[in-house]
């Protein structure tokens, strides 16, 4: 069972899935903001994952991608 924040589940897919931006304007703020400020369209999570962590809270980037990919949301799709 993947590790849970605030009643996300942390993302345990593949790491070699590619991410698409949804959303060009960043929707988050604090320190969301700035991890979201990361994601590039054809990175993969890895990638992703790699450019958090030299950020503040880098263990929250698994988190993130379960929030962003989440249909209600959609701010990210995952592929391949």
């Amino acid at each position: 069972m993947p590790k849970r924040l605030w009643g996300v589940p942390a993302y345990d897919g593949p790491h070699s899935r590619r991410i698409r931006k949804c959303r060009e304007e960043n929707p988050m703020r604090g320190q969301a903001a700035i991890r979201f400020a990361q994601y590039r369209t054809g990175m993969t999570v890895a990638e992703y994952i790699e450019a958090c962590d030299a950020l503040p809270l880098p263990n929250y980037a698994l988190f993130d991608i379960t929030w962003d990919t989440d249909p209600r949301r959609q701010f990210i799709e995952l592929y391949g």
